[in-house]
């Protein structure tokens, strides 16, 4: 079984100085039923940047 994760790689400000984070999917291999063994992860070529603070209460 194959199921995603996000894993923040990097925190980068954007233009106006606000700090975002820098995440990366990636797949994860829940079970051995394919041929990747369980707990197995793989990057996938998708990124996405989110407001740090919307991941912690940060400048609180």
């Amino acid at each position: 079984m194959q199921d995603e994760v996000w894993r923040s790689v990097d925190i980068i400000r954007n233009n106006e100085g606000v700090p975002h984070v820098l995440q990366q999917k990636e797949l994860v291999y829940t079970s051995g039923v394919s041929e990747e063994s369980a707990g197995y992860t793989k990057p996938a070529l998708e990124h996405r940047l989110v407001p740090l603070t919307d991941l912690t209460k940060f400048g609180d």
